[in-house]
This record gives C-alpha cells, structure tokens and sequence, in this order.
C-alpha cells in the first residue's frame, strides 16, 4: 500500500484493513493523523463501528469532527447498544461488553436512507431521511439468521406433546410470534435441527437459526436464550393447597387452570390414553411430595400456569454390573427400593445394557442410585450420601443429627436391608449411620451401623443369690471378638434382686449362660438384655440362608474354635464354612444381626501355610495367663497377632513361610506345628514371564491373575501387590527379589497360588 491515512500505520499487519474500514466511514482515527492501533477501544468507538454497520452515514450522523461522541452515543442508546450495560462509553470496553453490545447490535434494525432531490434553480442538492427498518435486524438483513420466539415443547430428552420423545437432536417451538423464513405464524411449531436440555420444556425462549428446508431449521446458532417471561415456581416437599398458593404467589403465579401435565419429561394420560391437565392448587398439592419435584411454568408473563412437569425418581441398589456384557455392551440391574407393580414393570432397570441407561459408566456394583424413565431410557445418578450420629427421632419419618433434621423421600419405601419402611425404626439414637439422600436432601437408605446394639455372647457366669444381696458376675465375648469378664448392674432392665426374684443360683446363671445380650455401661457394669435366639442349623460362605434366619452383609459372626480363641467376621461373603454343633443366633425380622459357633472348625484353618514375619515373640496377658503371639499372614489376610499355642519364653523363631501348618479356625496356631516344619526365607527368581515363574529352590510353576502376590518388607509392612512387581534380573541372582512361591493343590497343582515377594 503506497498511501496511508495514518501515520502509526505504516507496516502495521492491520494497515490494509483500517484503510478499508476508514473508506467506509467505520473508523477515522484520533482527527490528528494517527489511529493508536495498539490502544484500548472505548465504548463510543466501538458503538460508532457498530452503528455504521446498521446503515448509518458518518458524513450525515456527525460521526466526526469535534463533536462525533455525542452524536454516535445518541444513536446508539435510540438503537439499544448500550442495553443490559453500566458503563461510561468514554472509557475502555470490557471484553464481556464488547460481546454485549455486539449482541446488541445484532438484534438492531438495520437503517437506511430516502433522499429527497432540492433545487434553487441553480444547482440542485439532495437531503437524507432516515429509515428504520424495525423488523430487520442485522441478523437477518447482514446473516440471513431468523430470530426465534416460543415454547419448547419436545425434544430428544422431553415432551408435551405426545408419549415419545423427539429423535436425536431434534427441539420443537411452539412460536410465540410469526416467522418469515419459515412462513410460519404465531401458534404454529417448528422444527430445529439441535439438541436441548429436558429442563428446557415448557419454558419461552429466544432461538436462532438459519437454511430452512425440508420443513426444518438445519442449522441452530448458539444455546436457547431462557426469556424474562417465564414465571416458574418449584416444589420439592409434601405441601398442601395452601402451600402450593403461596410457593406460586411467589413466583409470581396467581391461577392454574387447565394446565399441560408432564410426568418424567413425558405428556401425562390417563389409562383411555387422554391427555391430562392440571386445575387448581389443590390438583398440584396431590402431586408433590419430599423429594418429589414439581415445577409449575407461567411461560407469557400472564400469571397463569402453562405447564406442570413432575419428576418422581426411583430410588434403587444396584445388584448386578457387568461391564463387559454378554456382548462387551455392559449390563446393569437395580433393584428398587420402592415396590414396582407389573402395571410399570418397564421402570424396572434389569439386565439392561449401559446404551440404554444414561449416567451406567459412573455407576458400581452396590451403589445406591436414583432413576426416572423417558421411553426406553433410563437416566441414573448415584445418590449422595452423608454419616451421622443420629440423636434423636420424631414421629415416623423423621431423625436429627444434632442441628441437622432428615426426613424420608417419597421415592423409598425401604430404608435398609432389613426392609425397614419406617425411617425411625430403621435407625435408633445414638446410631452411626450414612443416610443415602435424593436430590433434595431427603432420605432413601441407610446402611445403618446400629451403636445402639452392642452384642455379647456370655460363655459363663457366677451369680449369687442371697436374701437381700445379689450379684452377678459374667465372662463374654465382645462383637469384635474381645473377650471380658464384668460385673452386671441390671438384667432385663431389672435390678437384679427382682430379676432374680425366687431363683437359685444355678438358674439365675442358666438365665445368662450361652445367652446373646445387647449391653450398654454404668461405670464398669454392664446393664444387659437377653435376646431370643433363633435356631440356625448352618453357616456356609456366600449362602445367606442359615437353616433358620437370613444373614446379609452386616451379619457378625464370632467363631470360636476348641481353645475358646474366637475370630470375627462380618457378612456372608467374609465368614468361611463352620462345622460346629454350637450355634447360637440372634436376628430381627428374620435376618441375622449376630451370630456365634463355639467349639467350631472352619474353612479358612486350611490354609496352605502361615509367613511367620517377626523373630521374637510378644507377651501378653488373659487374666492370669501368659499368651505369647506373633506377626504373620494366614491365607490372604494379614494378622497382628497370631497367637501360639504352646509358645516358651525365649523360644526361637525363625522368618519365613511355613508350609502345610494350618490355624486352627481362629487366630491361633500349635507351636508344636510350627518347630517340625522348616521355614521357607525365600530365594531368587530365576525365569520371570509370559505367565511363568521360577527359583533357586522352586521349579517352574504358572502364575495368572488369581496368583496373590503379598509384598514383604520388614517385620511390620505386608499388603497385596502384582505379580509384576517382582524383578528378575538374568544372570544376576543377586539383583533379583527373593520369592516363596506357594504352589496350590488338587486341580491347582503346578500353578502358583501365592507368591511372598521378600524385599
């Protein structure tokens, strides 16, 4: 370019481009010969650009000289380019601005001028009369975009105007005001080629789009513009009429008459399939409930209901989740926790495909989810949960965890596994529990840990029973396995001289022996209640039935073995196969809440050998006796103190793994056991790969995702690894991990079942 209009514009990578503007009148520097390219742009200077790109003549307009500022700021608040803004157009333009007033602009009638020709005989001139073409816009005059107003009434996730939903990507208007493109007048629908949110039914909006054929706008700019118009009022608890009047005054809603009913994102019909509406405050209030959300829409600021659109969720466990599927599509079933007649088994998610429930991939198995149905859709969120103490209940449906107050959900009938459908027989005060809450902070379930029920199984007492003295002293087993001796305060809730009120001593011990009793404390004595027991026949790994009552995965089971040394375990799926022929079980509503075998042996005292970790032993006392216990690892669990039965003071022990010694159900192992055996202290790897593993002192044996690999470091540190943790190192034992592989037996003779990884 040889001639510039400015001289800060020379070689400037803009330079071609301001001089364009600058013969168009949109720009016109600084009036002392320069352009600033660099500085900020103000609010006048931007607004004088736009208002040029509207049709206005700087040479007419003043949009120059000394008073260009005023002039342009004029027109541009006549046009509305300063709308929805708080600034001072003498300074500089936020970026946000600058949108807004492009914005602005671009909704702006675009103007014109009608020149009418004057002659004084001599010459003749002509004078400018503005047009304002109102009705075209810069949009549609410059872009050939159609501006959109109406009502979203069906799209890909909602609709309110029949059974099914809109295909992908499809949103339907009910137009609110006529539309040239389209040729389409106000109450007609049209058709968008995008996708909209289910939230957006029923509300006004402002749309805009372009290329209308095919009875269909196929390219939408932008997200729907939600219109000031919209009144909407949302009710999320059980309210009556009264309730419902005042939830709508404010928002503004006075009347509700004959409007669209939408139930899950679906127009609601009765059983002939007539669509439904909604009258009156009273029809509302029957539709609410806690955790239940209803919105009433008031979309043309007539104070007037348009649309009432109810989301009920179902609340639900998930009980199976297969990613893969039987084809890689993934699967998923939940089991509701509100009962679901056959007249809607199709809200029932069982065995579907990950395809067919949206929000499935955020999902795990024992998740407790809430769920609504839009045709063959399901949408699933996990629900939020929150521990509490719980310290007091009210009435049916209510706890309070100190200030905090929790209420039921209309979407759950069934509060826990124990298929408790009262919220406050469900939990108790005093019990930790974490409440699974709805969207609204209502309760769904809870996996109540009861504090409440403290369990003891009393495996003896002395009681004596005396006119006007009596006392009674017990010897139980704690649920988490701690053996005590106590003194009890009161039986029953009884003091004891009225509990034992006409027994002899042997039958007030009879009262208490082999008895499972919940307990709380006064100082150091115990008050104690004894529970029934419930006849069970048999314990077995993974089989919930007890020959008598029902065990779940909270069910305690205190196994005892014929040294009186117990184990714990809780759930089915924890406790391994007993055989005893002592069985003692307390339950509620016919599930198992604690259970004990005495005299037992179980299927985890088969074990394939025990690591012994520490060298030395440690003493501690039970009662007068001396125990002396020791670090090790028992199968695939880690014990802190395995203790050995037979042990002597100063008694050597040797590090390291000790193959065929077995416990004897609990955490106890003969030390006699442990002297005959030699101890494995491992040795190096000698082939590593491709599903093969060897040693120095092992031969080859398979390995395989269900090889457990326990790393070993130290005396005190053992935890589960990989079996890619072990290095090898060819020719170089010395680099390599020393191993203890354990090989399985019976079908799993020649494969390594455990690998013990020394560091």
């Amino acid at each position: 370019m040889s001639n510039y209009t400015y001289t800060d514009t020379v070689g400037h990578w803009a330079a071609a481009y301001i001089e364009y503007c600058t013969t168009l009148g949109i720009v016109a520097g600084d009036g002392t010969g320069k352009f600033n390219p660099s500085n900020t742009v103000t609010g006048a200077e931007a607004a004088k650009m736009l208002l040029v790109a509207l049709g206005f003549k700087s040479e007419i307009e003043g949009f120059t000289g000394a008073n260009w500022a005023v002039n342009v700021n004029v027109r541009a608040n006549q046009k509305g380019l300063f709308d929805e803004l708080s600034i001072n157009p003498s300074e500089g333009l936020t970026r946000d601005n600058a949108a807004q007033m492009v914005w602005n602009a671009l909704d702006a009638g675009v103007v014109s001028y009608d020149y009418t020709l004057i002659t004084d005989g001599s010459s003749i001139t002509s004078s400018p009369t503005l047009i304002d073409n109102v009705s075209k816009t810069l949009l549609t005059d410059k872009f050939k975009v159609s501006k959109l107003e109406g009502v979203i009434v069906a799209n890909e996730n909602a609709t309110s105007t029949g059974t099914a939903v809109e295909k992908e990507g499809v949103t339907v208007l009910l137009l609110t005001s006529d539309d040239a493109d389209s040729k389409q007048d106000e109450g007609d629908t049209i058709t968008l080629k995008t996708a909209t949110a289910a939230n957006l039914l029923g509300k006004s909006v402002t749309m805009f789009a372009k290329d209308w054929k095919n009875g269909a706008y196929q390219t939408v700019l932008g997200n729907p513009v939600v219109s000031s118009d919209n009144m909407i009022a949302t009710i999320s608890e059980k309210s009556d009429a009264d309730d419902v009047k005042d939830a709508l005054k404010d928002a503004g809603i006075k009347e509700v008459s004959k409007a669209v009913l939408v139930e899950n994102f679906i127009r609601a019909t009765d059983k002939d399939d007539k669509e439904l509406t909604i009258s009156g405050m009273a029809d509302v209030a029957k539709l609410t409930g806690n955790g239940i959300e209803v919105i009433v829409i008031s979309n043309d600021n007539d104070n007037k209901a348009d649309f009432v659109i109810r989301t009920k969720m179902i609340a639900g466990k998930v009980s199976a989740y297969n990613a893969k599927g039987n084809d890689g599509d993934g699967y998923i079933t939940v089991s509701a926790l509100v009962d679901i007649d056959e007249d809607h088994k199709a809200d029932r998610i069982a065995g579907a495909e990950f395809a067919d429930v949206k929000g499935s991939e955020d999902l795990a198995k024992d998740d407790i989810v809430l769920y609504y149905r839009v045709g063959d859709t399901f949408y699933a969120e996990k629900a939020d949960s929150v521990n509490v103490t719980v310290t007091s209940t009210k009435g049916s449906d209510t706890i309070k965890d100190g200030k905090n107050t929790y209420k039921a959900s209309a979407l759950s009938s069934k509060y826990d596994d124990d298929n408790n459908t009262v919220l406050t027989t469900a939990v108790e005060p005093d019990d930790e529990v974490t409440l699974y809450l709805d969207n609204f902070g209502y309760v769904v379930y809870t996996d109540a840990v009861t504090a409440a029920d403290e369990y003891m199984f009393i495996t003896g007492s002395d009681a004596s029973v005396k006119d006007g003295f009596e006392s009674l002293t017990i010897k139980g087993v704690l649920s988490d396995g701690t053996e005590v001796t106590a003194s009890v305060n009161k039986l029953d809730s009884k003091k004891l001289s009225t509990a034992f009120d006409g027994k002899t001593e042997d039958q007030a011990q009879e009262m208490v022996n082999n008895k499972i009793v919940t307990y709380t404390k006064t100082g150091e004595k115990y008050n104690i209640t004894v529970k029934d027991n419930t006849k069970i026949t048999q314990i077995e790994k993974n089989k919930a039935s007890l020959g008598g009552a029902t065990a779940n995965s909270k069910t305690i089971f205190v196994i005892g073995d014929k040294n009186d040394n117990y184990k714990v375990y809780t759930g089915i799926s924890n406790v391994p196969d007993v055989t005893s022929s002592s069985l003692y079980c307390y339950a509620k509503s016919g599930v198992a809440k604690f259970v004990v075998a005495l005299d037992a042996t179980t299927s985890d005292g088969d074990t394939n050998g025990i690591y012994i970790l520490g060298k030395t032993a440690s003493a501690k006392k039970d009662g007068d006796d001396t125990i002396y216990v020791v670090e090790a690892y028992v199968n695939d669990e880690y014990v802190a103190e395995l203790e050995l039965d037979g042990y002597t003071k100063g008694e050597t022990i040797t590090r390291g793994y000790y193959a065929g010694v077995s416990t004897s159900g609990g955490n106890t192992v003969d030390w006699d056991d442990i002297k005959k055996a030699t101890p494995d202290s491992g040795s190096a790897v000698t082939d590593f790969g491709d599903g093969i593993i060897s040693s120095e002192t092992t031969s080859a044996l398979t390995y395989d995702k269900d090889t457990i690999v326990i790393i070993v470091d130290g005396t005190k540190h053992i935890e589960g690894g990989d079996i890619d943790e072990i290095v090898y190192v060819e020719d170089d034992t010395d680099a390599s991990s020393k191993v203890v592989l354990v090989e399985g037996t019976g079908s799993d003779e020649g494969h390594a079942d455990y690998v013990f990884i020394i560091r």
